[in-house]
Formats: structure tokens, C-alpha cells, sequence
């Protein structure tokens, strides 16, 4: 009997597949292990780095925490808070408006300028002493650059076009010529005038008729002591206006006379306010810091 022949065995062609997908696996895992090693946290990285700095160099450093959650500020955030209530029903507290040399205070006070104290205080006895006229408007207080200045009304001194002072006029000056006499620095008499012209035979010009109106006061302030020395008599006619000429008012506070007292050093900043006095002079004596010294009022 014929023996039967083997089938051949069928050659598998695909067995490489099993080969590639093993090494495509293999390739997978070792770019996840390189993505891994690469994606390593900041903060771990920066604390390897100083170490290794510390390392080498021999100089210790604290490396800087890792930051997690919120980042902390130490800079203080605004707080709305509801406002406080206002007080009412307040008393006035009576204060002392002029408190003697020396006299403490409730609070430790800043040392002045001697020179400004000298000068507030003239502008406060002068101020006392034309309290009425003052309060119509018809003279002005004040501390400016150059020093104290007393500006009066031409309506108080002169009658209109007139350079003569009126007797009303020597009245009012007596009032101030006794603290005038009393001082050691000099003593500048301003005449001023409007913008309307002025042609008569005794004064051709705004000029002469300021001038002559600032002399007038002079000599009056000769006749009581001022010592001529430190007296000066200037006139500038129309060309120092405070006001507009363009209404009645304005030039009526244009015609002036300006007696001002200079200082030896000009005054700080704080101090070129005019000195307002409403209601009654004050009461009491008035004094003047040394070296400057007033007589009492006759």
C-alpha cells in the first residue's frame, strides 16, 4: 500500500510584526520617559541648582520656597471703613488770642522767627488802634514783602485834588504816630492816586499830587518824633493800582496813602496775609517783643 505524503508546512511571513510592535512599545516608553524627565517641576529644579551652587562655592544659601496656593503680598490693602459719626452740640472753648512772651501752651510749640513775631505784633497794635476805620473799609492792615503796611484811604488825609492833610486826618495819624516814633526801622510814606488826569496850577501831574500828599504825612510825622532819619516820602501817581479804575470803587481804593514800616529782613511766606479786625479792639495792654518798644496811647 502507497504511504501517504506529508502536507508541507505553512511558512508564517508576518512573525516580524510581533518584533516591530515590541520595539515601537519600547520606543513609546522611552519618549514618555524622556517627556517625563523633562517636565520636572520648576521649583524642585531651582532648589537643585542653588545646591549645586552651594556646592562648588562653598557659600551656603537658603533656597527660596517652593510657591504654592496664592502668592502672599505684604503690602497692606486698602480697607473701606464707615465713616465716623460727627460730633454735635460742640462749646466753644475761649482760647487766649494773643498769649504772653513766654506762656506755655497745651502743646510744645515750634520756635519763630523773631523778626516775623516783631512784625505781627506791629500789625496787631496797629490793627487795634484803627479797629473802626478798618471795619468800614477804609484802612487795611498788612504784612507783605517789604514789611507792615497801613494803607488809608485819601478821603481820611485830603480832600479831593487837595495835598494838605485835613484836621480830621491829624487825629487819625495820632493814633499810630506814638508807636511810629518807638521803632528802629525805617518808615516809607507811599502817595497813590487814580487814572484820571489831574492839570491845576498847584499840581500837574498824578505824580506831583501823590507826591506832595506822601510828604504831607511826613512832615506830620515829624512834628510828632519820628525821627526824619528814617522817614521816606515816594508818590507814584497812578501806576500801583489795587482796584479797577473802571468803577467809582475801584478808584477809590486807588487814592491812598500807604505808610509802610520796612524790615530789616524780609518776611516769610506764611506771614503776607492782611489782617482783618471785625467787632471790638482787642482789650488789655499791647506790647511789642524787645528790642521794639510802643509808648502807650496819650
Amino acid at each position: 500500500m502507497a504511504r501517504k505524503k506529508a502536507h508541507e508546512e505553512h511558512e508564517n511571513h508576518e512573525r516580524w510584526l510581533v518584533s516591530y510592535a515590541d520595539f515601537i512599545t519600547l520606543l513609546f516608553a522611552f519618549f514618555v520617559v524622556m517627556y517625563s524627565i523633562s517636565s520636572l517641576n520648576e521649583g524642585k529644579y531651582k532648589v537643585l541648582s542653588q545646591t549645586l551652587v552651594a556646592a562648588f562655592t562653598g557659600q551656603p544659601t537658603a533656597p527660596d520656597p517652593i510657591q504654592t496656593g496664592q502668592p502672599y503680598s505684604n503690602t497692606p490693602s486698602v480697607v473701606d471703613l464707615p465713616p465716623l459719626p460727627r460730633p454735635t452740640n460742640i462749646a466753644a472753648v475761649p482760647t487766649a488770642a494773643h498769649p504772653a512772651p513766654g506762656q506755655q501752651s497745651g502743646h510744645e510749640s515750634i520756635p519763630r522767627d523773631p523778626v516775623q513775631l516783631r512784625l505781627e505784633r506791629i500789625a496787631q497794635v496797629m490793627a487795634a488802634r484803627l479797629a473802626s476805620q478798618i471795619r468800614e473799609g477804609e484802612v487795611q492792615v498788612r504784612i507783605t514783602p517789604l514789611g507792615v503796611a497801613i494803607d488809608i484811604h485819601d478821603n481820611l488825609l485830603f480832600a479831593s485834588g487837595q495835598a494838605n492833610l485835613s484836621p480830621g486826618a491829624q487825629a487819625l495819624l495820632l493814633r499810630v504816630t506814638d508807636v511810629l516814633s518807638g521803632l528802629p526801622y525805617q518808615i516809607q510814606v507811599n502817595g497813590y492816586t487814580d487814572d484820571k488826569p489831574i492839570h491845576t496850577g498847584q499840581f500837574q501831574s498824578n505824580w506831583a499830587l501823590s507826591a506832595m500828599r506822601a510828604v504831607s504825612v511826613v512832615d506830620m510825622l515829624i512834628q510828632q518824633n519820628v525821627p526824619p532819619g528814617q522817614l521816606v516820602a515816594a508818590g507814584y501817581g497812578q501806576y500801583h493800582p489795587i482796584a479797577s479804575n473802571a468803577t467809582p470803587e475801584g478808584r477809590a481804593a486807588n487814592r491812598r496813602v500807604s505808610i509802610v514800616i520796612v524790615s530789616p529782613e524780609k518776611p516769610s511766606d506764611d506771614a503776607l496775609v492782611p489782617l482783618v479786625v471785625t467787632g471790638q479792639p482787642p482789650s488789655g495792654t499791647w506790647t511789642i517783643p524787645s528790642p521794639i518798644t510802643a509808648k502807650s496811647p496819650s
